[in-house]
């Protein structure tokens, strides 16, 4: 019988630490170093959304699109300025729409609140608005 007890007690303390543990919700961990307004701007920019009203990129003044990766089966791949968009389709301020390539390998981007068309090796340029060959 005292053996039984002691099992029981054991058991008691086994399954009541969980419920310490439930003390910390998912959103309160995953804000833990950033404000939950940061974590929002931050998950919103992974998943390549757009930014609330008010809110501007800091667009750069000349975009140079390195290259690209055409997928049969899957997303296709486009390097902007040295940086992929493989996880993000916004690099550097830039929204790059990787999956609308034209059969010239033109790449769409927005940038400044407008569409341009730019080829792997070309670079956009602010201040001519078109886009030529790159360094």
């Amino acid at each position: 019988m005292e053996n039984w007890i002691k099992k029981l007690f054991i058991a008691g303390l086994f399954f009541s630490l969980p419920v310490t543990a439930q003390d910390y919700s998912e959103q309160s961990l995953r804000t833990l170093f950033t404000s939950q307004q940061q974590r929002q701007d931050i998950d919103g920019d992974r998943k390549g959304q757009s930014l609330p009203e008010g809110k501007a990129l800091n667009a750069p003044s000349s975009v140079q699109v390195n290259g690209i990766v055409k997928r049969k089966n899957g997303k296709n791949v486009v390097w902007v300025n040295g940086k992929n968009t493989m996880s993000n389709t916004t690099v550097d301020g830039v929204k790059v729409y990787s999956n609308s390539i034209n059969a010239q390998n033109k790449v769409p981007i927005m940038i400044d609140g407008r569409r341009v068309y730019v080829k792997p090796g070309e670079t956009w340029s602010e201040e001519t608005g078109a886009s030529g060959v790159g360094d």
